[in-house]
């Protein structure tokens, strides 16, 4: 498969000069010699094509940066580590550096993607972190408003002008972005998120209260099974338990922001026994309420 694509794509295909793209290379001056958080994780290239028909990119050696690419619409093909895939809408790839590959449109009509390359000694743990083991197979990931919006700052503010200062700040962003994106491939992914936000929000809204698991499933109209499932695979906790964590973070705020008593405030996230509001706060935070309250003093 791949050898016919190349064959039909080199009379067509062009690596960049697309309507209306985005193509930042950044001098390698900036991060070759790179310490600090930038020696960590550094951007080398960035940039979006919204019509991209007849792409095409190879690199017989690999490149020396790691390639993340977002497929935004149309579809792609990808060839890497000897196997072929595609890259539909919403999917997205990381290339590890010095890997061999190739890729481009496979959509006549339209192939809209992003892309970042980065290097640095954390960039095989964000790759990892981001898409997982085998960063070379498509995976789901529909970015969200904050990515979106990542992506775009960190593209306009460095086409006003690469300096040190805001090549460093765009650095900065990339983890924020990378951290953004994780977010949304595991919401983008999980069929029960709208289950999960809107139990949340009735958590949110109950923390003077008290409300039972099965109490919200009977709001939500869902089992208990279905619910703790979606909610652990999701939030990484049980929903009982991310409750009380959102007392707790309430009650801290109160700890710090007002000068009321510890029975008080723990009437106003719902416990009734100030004993036992104590316990669960040591439980969470390692240390009492008073010890909390008193640990800026």
């Amino acid at each position: 498969m791949e050898n016919m694509k190349q064959e039909e794509a080199h009379d067509v295909k062009k690596r960049d000069g697309f309507a209306d793209q985005v193509l930042i290379l950044i001098p390698p001056e900036l991060y070759s010699s790179a310490g600090g958080l930038l020696s960590e994780l550094c951007i080398t290239d960035i940039g979006y094509f919204p019509k991209a028909s007849g792409h095409l990119v190879e690199r017989s050696a690999g490149a020396p940066s790691w390639i993340f690419v977002l497929c935004l619409k149309g579809r792609g093909w990808l060839h890497a580590n000897k196997v072929d895939c595609d890259i539909h809408r919403h999917e997205a790839v990381i290339i590890p550096s010095g890997t061999a590959h190739s890729y481009g449109s496979a959509d006549p009509e339209s192939w809209e993607l992003l892309w970042v390359h980065f290097t640095g000694n954390a960039a095989a743990t964000a790759a990892t972190s981001l898409l997982g083991s085998d960063t070379a197979s498509p995976v789901h990931l529909e970015p969200g408003t904050e990515s979106m919006e990542l992506f775009t700052t960190m593209c306009s503010s460095l086409q006003e002008g690469i300096t040190p200062w805001s090549y460093e700040l765009a650095c900065s962003r990339l983890w924020h972005l990378f951290g953004a994106l994780a977010t949304d491939r595991r919401m983008g992914t999980q069929s029960g998120c709208g289950i999960v936000e809107h139990s949340k929000r009735i958590m949110e809204n109950r923390l003077s209260g008290v409300l039972s698991l099965t109490e919200l499933c009977t709001i939500m109209r869902v089992s208990p099974q279905y619910l703790c499932r979606v909610f652990s695979e999701i939030t990484g906790h049980a929903p009982m338990e991310h409750y009380t964590r959102l007392k707790i973070q309430r009650a801290c705020a109160l700890l710090d922001l007002t000068a009321q008593r510890i029975g008080e405030i723990s009437i106003q996230v719902g416990y009734d026994d100030q004993y036992y509001f104590s316990r669960v706060f040591k439980k969470i935070m390692g240390i009492s309420p008073m010890a909390y309250r008193m640990r800026q003093k």
